[in-house]
């Protein structure tokens, strides 16, 4: 196993903040609170980390806002469930749209659906960016930050972090318990 981090360490070395950068756009929720373990390990520079997660995350709602205005069409066809939330949403668009573009990443499903239904409905693009970058601000500082304590929280009951299995036992806990909060959600607001 230590062999395996020893291999590992060079690439997130040269490549960590890519894989944060693309994790953001794509999934930013596990991505952030990796981030912050590998910053708490010394694998990534917090300082560093952080606007590179912001920038990730800020790109991904932008493509997402983009797909909704040129694309919400043949999209939305394609995944009833997402156009019903979007209907829901419809109404009050004009109204608190500055709300769902600051608050998409701490809501459950709001990093997609807020920006393309934003978008979709043509709620003004300064508005959007200027909110989404606040909140994907605050976001990923909290979220870079709970990872870095949830390492050190690790570190205590582990001990010094210096197996591949214990960094691997705590990125499974945590997507466990991500999944776990997702799966009761869905759950929830099926019901």
């Amino acid at each position: 196993m230590e062999h395996l981090l020893q291999e590992v360490t060079p690439f997130i070395n040269q490549y960590g903040l890519w894989v944060v950068f693309i994790g953001m756009m794509t999934e930013g929720t596990t991505m952030i609170i990796v981030t912050g373990i590998l910053c708490y390990l010394g694998m990534l520079s917090f300082k560093e980390a952080v606007p590179v997660a912001i920038a990730g995350a800020v790109a991904g709602d932008q493509l997402w806002y983009f797909a909704g205005k040129y694309y919400a069409a043949s999209l939305i066809e394609k995944f009833p469930s997402l156009k019903k939330r979007m209907e829901k949403i419809k109404p009050s668009i004009h109204t608190k749209g500055q709300w769902f573009a600051f608050s998409g990443r701490f809501i459950y499903s709001g990093a997609i659906l807020f920006p393309m239904t934003l978008g979709t409905y043509r709620y003004p693009h300064n508005k959007f960016t200027l909110y989404d970058t606040l909140g994907v601000t605050l976001w990923s500082i909290g979220g870079i930050s709970l990872g870095y304590l949830l390492g050190t929280g690790a570190e205590q009951y582990f001990g010094k972090m210096e197996k591949l299995w214990h960094l691997l036992l705590l990125l499974a806990m945590v997507s466990l318990f991500i999944w776990l909060t997702k799966r009761y959600m869905k759950t929830k607001k099926e019901s």
